[in-house]
């Protein structure tokens, strides 16, 4: 009992500093990021940021219409962006972020049915519980015109559970040299305040469900969009589907 306790505590200890380096690799803070986080206690932080978002969403909406008359039929649309600022896209996520547009992605987008050439996410419909995701799929459809592409960017749990309960090869590569394989898929799963898993044909569902009719998995890099906007850090551990609003 003594040795599987200790491997237990430490795979914990290692896991609490994996953590802590990603949060260390992730882009840096903007300035109003980083004078938030002084100013908010740690567990406080997520709802204050949507709390003062929703406070400026009527300064950001007339923000937002300027936008799409500066843009006009090249209007792309980058959410949940995050740190990971896009060049030539619309970045939009909470206020302290280095976006154009500050918005709570739980609200219909500030945009015209119909107004966007593409959207992109990633790495966020993973964050939203099932019915929240599906709300924000269908947004994502309104407002791209017709011919308008979606790209979206999430885990793979598919590849991973497959690896799982196979020879472990991309399960090992992902996380490596984890006390147990069930433990390393429950980093995906758990980790990082995730809400919801997908495989292609789950996210492909998603896509169908909002009026997309011809969904398909795309690999990294390879899309119909002119500059794909697929994030290098993330390429090994992520699923990319992509359509057009028909």
């Amino acid at each position: 009992m003594s040795d599987a306790r200790d491997v237990l505590h430490a795979y914990f200890r290692e896991s609490e500093e994996r953590q802590k380096r990603l949060r260390q690799t992730k882009p840096s803070d903007s300035t109003a990021r980083t004078v938030l986080k002084s100013l908010v206690p740690v567990r406080y932080r997520g709802t204050s940021r949507m709390i003062l978002t929703d406070l400026a969403r009527a300064r950001e909406r007339r923000k937002a219409q300027r936008v799409s008359r500066r843009y006009q039929s090249e209007l792309r649309l980058h959410l949940g962006s995050g740190g990971e600022h896009k060049r030539g896209w619309v970045n939009i996520d909470l206020l302290g972020d280095p976006v154009e547009i500050a918005w709570n992605l739980a609200n219909p987008l500030p945009f015209e049915s119909r107004s966007a050439a593409a959207v992109f996410h990633e790495h966020l419909l993973e964050h939203l519980p099932l019915p929240a995701g599906d709300l924000l799929m269908q947004e994502c459809y309104r407002v791209l015109r017709p011919g308008g592409i979606l790209r979206v960017g999430v885990p793979d749990a598919g590849r991973l559970i497959r690896a799982y309960a196979g020879d472990q090869q991309y399960l090992e590569e992902l996380h490596p040299d984890r006390p147990t394989p069930m433990l390393a898929v429950q980093e995906l799963f758990y980790w990082h305040r995730h809400c919801a898993m997908f495989d292609a044909e789950t996210l492909c569902l998603f896509f169908r469900a909002s009026g997309f009719t011809n969904p398909r998995e795309r690999l990294f890099g390879d899309s119909d969009l002119a500059q794909p906007p697929d994030t290098e850090r993330r390429r090994a551990e992520t699923l990319y589907v992509e359509a057009r609003r028909p």
